[in-house]
C-alpha cells in the first residue's frame, strides 16, 4: 500500500506555483532557497514526488521549459513535481595581472561532495570557478566548479517541508536530474540512501573516485541503497562529460557509465554484464537503443544510449514515456519502507 506523509488536509497546505524556503546550512547559516511546484488538478489520494535538478547555469523554469512532456506527464499520473533551483553565487575571475581581479561572474549549480579535491581534473582543466561559499569555508582549489552550500541538506528539508503540506506517497519519491543536476541526483543516491524509489541522471556521471559516493555510502549501507532502481540516460558523443569516463574536454575526470552503473548493479546483486533489451521506446530519430542488469535480487539497473551531444535529450515523447514506464515498473514491486529523514 502507499505511505501517505502527514499532509494531507494540511492547514496551509502548499499550492503550485513558485516558493521559497529558509535552509539550515550546517556549515553556511540559514540561506533562502527556491522550488517550482507542481500539482494534479485534484487528488484524493498520496501522491507520487518527482524531483528534477537542472544543469550548471540553470534554473527551474528552463528545466521545465525543456521537459515538459516529462513533467506534464507525471502530474497527469497524478504526481506532485518539484524542481529546485541550484544555488546561484558569485565568483571573481582571476586578472593577468597577480593578485588582481578582473571581474565578478555568476553561476548556478549544485554541490556534489566534490570541493576542493584537486585530484578530480587535470593540471591544464579550464573554466575553474571558486565560488564564495567554498572561499568562506576555505575549499577553494583547482577543481573547484560549484557552490558549497549543503544541497543534500536542502533537499532533505525540502522533502520534510514538502511531506508535512503535501499529501506525499514517500515509497514512489523519483529523481530526474541532467548533467550537473544528474551528478547531484547520484550523489543524493549514495548520501539519502533508500529514500528514492528510482534515480534517472541524463548525460551525467560522478566525478572519478565518487562512483560509491562521497563517504562510500552505496558500499556502508548497501542494504538502504537497494531499494533504490536507476536508469541512466546518456547521449553517444558526449565531450563535456564522456560516458566512457576519463578526462572531458576541459579537464575535469569522470567514472564511466559502466562503472557507474556496474556499483548498482553489483549492490542489487544483478548480473555483472548488461545485456540488449528491447522496449517500446527503441530506435527513433535518436536511435535510442537499452542495456539491462538482469537477475537482480532487487529492483532494476538499465542504461540506455541515444544520438547526441552534451546537453540533448533523447526525441520527445519518447524519453519521458521511457522515464515514466520505468518508474512505473520499479513501483510495481513489493513496496519496502522508505528510509526516515531525519534534520
Amino acid at each position: 500500500p502507499p505511505l501517505p506523509t502527514a499532509g494531507f488536509g494540511a492547514t496551509g497546505a502548499l499550492a503550485a506555483g513558485n516558493h521559497t524556503i529558509v535552509v539550515q546550512d550546517p556549515m553556511l547559516g540559514d540561506v533562502e532557497r527556491r522550488y517550482l511546484l507542481r500539482l494534479p488538478a485534484a487528488s484524493s489520494s498520496a501522491m507520487p514526488l518527482l524531483l528534477g535538478f537542472h544543469g550548471q547555469g540553470g534554473n527551474p523554469w528552463g528545466w521545465e521549459d525543456g521537459q515538459i512532456e516529462l513533467s506534464r506527464g507525471f502530474v497527469q499520473r497524478g504526481g506532485a513535481v518539484v524542481v529546485p533551483a541550484g544555488m546561484r553565487e558569485a565568483y571573481s575571475v582571476p586578472s593577468a595581472r597577480q593578485g588582481h581581479v578582473d571581474h565578478v561572474q555568476t553561476d548556478s549549480g549544485w554541490n556534489c561532495g566534490t570541493a576542493g579535491d584537486d585530484s578530480t581534473c587535470l593540471p591544464s582543466t579550464r573554466g575553474a570557478e571558486c565560488m564564495r561559499s567554498c572561499a568562506k569555508l576555505g575549499r577553494c582549489g583547482r577543481c573547484n566548479w560549484s557552490t558549497c552550500y549543503d544541497d543534500v541538506a536542502f533537499v532533505k528539508q525540502l522533502l520534510a517541508t514538502l511531506a508535512q503540506n503535501l499529501c506525499l506517497d514517500s515509497s514512489r519519491y523519483y529523481v530526474v536530474g541532467e548533467s550537473n543536476g544528474a551528478m547531484l541526483t547520484h550523489h543524493l543516491a549514495s548520501m539519502l540512501p533508500g529514500v528514492f524509489r528510482a534515480v534517472a541522471p541524463v548525460f551525467g556521471q560522478p566525478l572519478l573516485g565518487y562512483s560509491v559516493g562521497q563517504r562510500f555510502q552505496l558500499v556502508a549501507d548497501q542494504r538502504d541503497v537497494r531499494r533504490t532502481s536507476l536508469l541512466q540516460l546518456h547521449d553517444r558523443s558526449d565531450t563535456v562529460i564522456p560516458w566512457e569516463g576519463g578526462s572531458s574536454e576541459d579537464g575535469w575526470l569522470y567514472e564511466s557509465l559502466g562503472q557507474a552503473t556496474g556499483v548498482w548493479a553489483a549492490l542489487h546483486k544483478c548480473d555483472l554484464e548488461a545485456r540488449p533489451i528491447t522496449t517500446p521506446f527503441d530506435g527513433g530519430p535518436k536511435h535510442m537503443a537499452c542495456r539491462e542488469y538482469h537477475a537482480c535480487e532487487s529492483g532494476r539497473v538499465m542504461y540506455c544510449f541515444y544520438d547526441g551531444k552534451h546537453g540533448n535529450w533523447p526525441d520527445e515523447p519518447r524519453a519521458s514515456n521511457l522515464i515514466l514506464s520505468f518508474f512505473d515498473s520499479v513501483s510495481l514491486v513489493a513496496r519496502t519502507a522508505p528510509r526516515l529523514l531525519h534534520k
